[in-house]
């Protein structure tokens, strides 16, 4: 279940439209489909270094806290569900944003870029709860790999959409539409984290 929960979260955190997402589109609009394959690649790889330290940390926590797991579940549910509505809250016409030249080294900018976000620290902070006690080491490997690979189809979609994407991410009605469905996705982990831990 933890492996088809990473599966979804990976879809759902790269669905927003945000500046990665535009700087990915650039990259196969302006460069071509391989330079914004690359750049896809290293958000996606970012991704995958959150998940694998989401998963270490996980695990080191459910040896520490002991008794204290089911708090420790609930704020990270509330912290993806606070998240999510801040994420919808502030929806802001990407489509809008100054589409600068993209500077060379596809995947090491992106990479970089999506590894300072202070937002992709925050979400994955929060899926750290999704991680049950005695979760077993080929899980604890699987995940972040299966996490990525949800992430990287995205990020392929962006890069690969030329100027159909182009089009959709001018149109402020579906940047709306693209994160307030991605806001949704976070959300309903939040929920379902919240509902386990209450349970």
């Amino acid at each position: 279940m933890l492996i088809l929960e990473a599966f979804l979260f990976g879809l759902a955190i790269a669905a927003a439209v945000g500046p990665i997402a535009i700087l990915v589109m650039t990259y196969g609009l302006t460069q071509g489909p391989w330079a914004g394959l690359r750049s896809g690649a290293g958000a996606a790889a970012a991704d995958f270094v959150y998940a694998v330290i989401a998963m270490a940390a996980g695990a080191g926590i459910n040896a520490a806290i002991g008794p204290y797991r089911a708090t420790f579940e609930i704020v990270a549910a509330l912290s993806l569900i606070a998240f999510a509505a801040w994420m919808a809250w502030s929806v802001r016409d990407a489509g809008e944003a100054e589409r600068k030249p993209t500077r060379p080294r596809p995947f090491l900018t992106t990479f970089a870029l999506t590894m300072v976000n202070p937002l992709s620290v925050i979400l994955f902070l929060g899926f750290t709860g999704r991680v049950p006690p005695g979760t077993s080491l080929a899980v604890l490997v699987a995940v972040p790999v299966v996490l990525a690979f949800g992430s990287l189809l995205v990020q392929s979609a962006f890069a690969l959409g030329g100027a159909g994407l182009g089009r959709l991410l001018t149109d402020p009605r579906w940047v709306r539409r693209l994160n307030m469905t991605s806001a949704a996705g976070i959300a309903a982990f939040g929920a379902w984290g919240l509902w386990n831990a209450l349970a």
